[in-house]
């Protein structure tokens, strides 16, 4: 059984996380339709269990956990019952599934017997290893709920719309201008404003008069 001290996190380049987001909804949602449903592809493509457990945040400040058996993704059950935290379970869910597809092979080295021990492995490993594969999962679920193709698309919109109200000041604006933008494109997505914001900063859309 792996130490959690001895556990060290893939080096990954960001365009391959991308690369394994873009094939991995272009495999299970061909449609390509917004939202992303990742409940349907869990229940239809890649027959993942979702198990509710009451009080999960409390015992780890999580909101979904992949276990290791790989088919297992445990869930929040206040969250997944509550319709406003949808959007944010959504993004937690893809976050486990970016683990899945991103750490499999790592992920199936941990066996535990409850989802206390797995927890407590995973508070127990080194922080920057922890760090690295949470940033792993979280560019996979982002890309992976937020297509570039249709985050321009929107952003284009937005941007015309702004413009024939005579607001063309992009890069002299702050942030309040890309907060009021994400705000209207996250609902298309059903993500959060905040994924939206990083989306636009991490794609290298924002300002839109960079691309």
């Amino acid at each position: 059984m792996l130490d959690p001290k001895d556990f060290k996190a893939p080096y990954i380049k960001i365009e391959d996380i991308r690369v394994e987001a873009d094939n991995f909804r272009n495999k299970y949602w061909p449609s390509n339709s917004i939202p992303i449903d990742i409940f349907e592809i869990l229940e239809f493509e890649l027959n993942i269990e979702i198990r509710t457990i009451s009080s999960l945040k409390e015992a780890g400040d999580i909101d979904a956990l992949l276990l290791g058996n790989l088919n297992t993704i445990v869930v929040d059950q206040n969250d997944f019952l509550n319709e406003r935290s949808q959007n944010r379970l959504r993004f937690s869910v893809a976050h486990e599934i970016g683990h899945l597809v991103l750490h499999s092979e790592l992920f199936s080295n941990i066996s535990y017997s409850s989802v206390e021990e797995w927890i407590q492995f995973f508070q127990k490993i080194p922080e920057d290893q922890y760090a690295w594969i949470e940033q792993h999962a979280y560019e996979f679920a982002g890309r992976l709920l937020v297509p570039r193709e249709k985050l321009m698309e929107k952003l284009n919109d937005a941007v015309s719309k702004a413009k024939t109200k005579g607001f063309d000041a992009w890069d002299s604006s702050g942030e309040s201008a890309r907060e009021y933008v994400a705000h209207g494109i996250a609902r298309y997505f059903e993500v959060s404003e905040q994924v939206i914001e990083k989306r636009l900063t991490k794609e290298n859309l924002w300002p839109p008069s960079n691309y």
